[in-house]
């Protein structure tokens, strides 16, 4: 982290040592890592994942590192490198402020097709005169409400952009952490630089739905996780440890994916939480 904080201040003396801010605002690319809690009433340990925040003009993407990278093998050779099977952080986000359009986008854990949902919820900020210094950055401190949480950021109004991670956006300056009231969600900038690209990489198409939609395709997938491996007429194979393959027992193989996700299922958006049955 010492070193991430070294690089984060070098970048700021570039910044204001002659660079406008606004080239940043309008080409930036930020790095967040979230520490997540899949399953807070277990007591679990919290887990991390970086995401990548990358802005081009008035539209942006927020992603995982590995999907960003996927995303541009897509573009460039037609092949990616595959998804992250947790649907609650995978957190593929898009916004263009053009529209404006605010797209959560996830790939089906079952059919693999492509979905999104626009969102339009106002985000109501409370701006506090409260002030902190994060990873050598001035900050001012902001609460919302969202997604049946109660969230807390930091911003800085010396990075001008009203961007943030996921969905978060319209502060007057780029949210350096945010987290939520249970300590859910925290994330945290752990780099800024400017971004290079004159294109997203993002990938496009995909069905809309609403959120009702969303977790009936969440709690089919609970419900029959190997559907549409039957529907081909595959079997679930495993390795044998000799070379070869045998066939797993799919009773078991499917308790073990709905323990999986019942023990993960802590989504950004709580009021929309699939109750599972």
């Amino acid at each position: 982290m010492m070193r991430n904080r070294i690089f984060l201040f070098q970048v700021f003396i570039v910044i204001f040592s002659g660079l406008p801010s606004y080239v940043f605002s309008q080409n930036m690319s930020v790095l967040y890592e979230l520490t997540y809690k899949p399953d807070p009433a277990s007591g679990t340990q919290a887990e991390n994942q970086n995401y990548v925040l990358d802005i081009v003009s008035r539209k942006s993407v927020f992603r995982t590192d590995f999907r960003k990278q996927s995303d541009s093998m897509i573009l460039k050779t037609g092949l990616g490198t595959g998804y992250n099977s947790n649907i609650n952080t995978e957190l593929y986000f898009t916004k263009d402020l053009n529209g404006p359009s605010y797209r959560k986008y996830f790939v089906s854990p079952l059919s693999r097709d492509r979905f999104f949902i626009d969102i339009t919820d106002e985000l109501k900020w409370d701006i506090l005169p409260e002030t902190a210094i994060i990873e050598n950055i001035k900050c001012q401190k902001a609460e919302f409400e969202y997604g049946g949480r109660h969230w807390i950021a930091w911003f800085s109004g010396d990075i001008a952009t009203s961007e943030g991670p996921y969905y978060f956006h319209g502060l007057p300056g780029l949210i350096i952490q945010i987290e939520d009231d249970h300590h859910d969600f925290l994330f945290r900038v752990i780099q800024i630089k400017k971004n290079t690209e004159n294109s997203l990489y993002e990938t496009k198409g995909g069905n809309m739905i609403t959120w009702e939609q969303y977790k009936k395709l969440l709690q089919d997938y609970f419900s029959d996780p190997l559907s549409s491996v039957k529907a081909k007429g595959m079997n679930v194979m495993t390795d044998d440890g000799n070379g070869g393959y045998k066939p797993v027992d799919t009773r078991d193989y499917i308790k073990k994916i709905q323990e999986r996700i019942e023990k993960s299922n802590n989504p950004v958006e709580l009021n929309q939480k699939v109750e599972y049955k």
